[in-house]
């Protein structure tokens, strides 16, 4: 008896490992952490998901989509969601993992524009570009609410400065290190010049709907992020697409 339930513990972990698989969606058009080339999720927020499931011997399928679609239906419990940063309306329903990364986003201008920018209050009255359904944490996004700027939303960073450099909006709201990216392969950088007061930083993360009860596979998550950088390859990782 006791040789048979070894025999059947044993199928039923290769079964798990076999067939257990967590589903993850991430923007397909936010580089140089997540975005689509070829049909395949690049970036560095797939390049460290995977390092991460790969310690925790579990299978990981990475979805590319329009991050509008990817909150939509994370919302409704279809995939878990990474890169996503937090905000006080996201909290009542997400179950979040350990930061993986810090983004800092910063406010970039057209030269040679004279706006100043210290807080949040500048922007009082200013036309913003901003990617549509994304969160820019929770004082930003609560301004944003109060109609204390305006905002025209775009599906990708380059909309974002196409508006900037034809003057259809104040400033884009961007990643440093995406944005500058954009600029550099757009050949626009000696026509646009960045803030240096952080607009916010802001830490992402993975994150299922509460109703997926995930708890446990977030926790395995976050036993494995530790694992990795006490080992070196998290940094290793990120020096491949964060350059200092």
């Amino acid at each position: 008896m006791t040789k048979l339930r070894l025999i059947l513990a044993f199928f039923f972990l290769l079964s798990y490992s076999s067939y257990a698989n967590e589903v993850i969606a991430l923007d397909a058009a936010y580089p140089p952490y997540m975005y689509e080339s070829k049909g395949k999720i690049q970036g560095l927020y797939a390049r460290l998901l995977d390092e991460i499931f790969q310690k925790m011997e579990v299978n990981v399928t990475l979805e590319p989509k329009p991050w509008a679609r990817v909150i939509r239906l994370a919302k409704k419990g279809k995939w878990g969601v990474g890169g996503i940063y937090k905000n006080a309306e996201r909290m009542k329903i997400f179950d979040y993992s350990s930061p993986i990364y810090q983004e800092e986003l910063l406010l970039f201008v057209k030269k040679p524009s004279t706006f100043e920018f210290k807080s949040l209050k500048d922007l009082k009255g200013k036309v913003l570009a901003l990617m549509r359904g994304w969160s820019y944490g929770t004082e930003f996004d609560k301004e944003k609410n109060k109609k204390t700027f305006r905002v025209i939303e775009t599906s990708n960073g380059e909309q974002s400065f196409t508006l900037l450099l034809k003057e259809r909006v104040d400033g884009v709201v961007m990643d440093s290190v995406s944005a500058k990216m954009i600029l550099e392969k757009k050949k626009w950088a000696a026509r646009v010049k960045e803030k240096n007061t952080p607009v916010a930083r802001n830490a992402a993360y993975i994150a299922f709907h509460k109703s997926m009860k995930k708890t446990n596979v977030i926790k395995r998550f976050n036993t494995a992020l530790i694992q990795i950088k006490k080992e070196g390859s998290y940094n290793k990782i990120i020096s491949n697409f964060v350059k200092e």
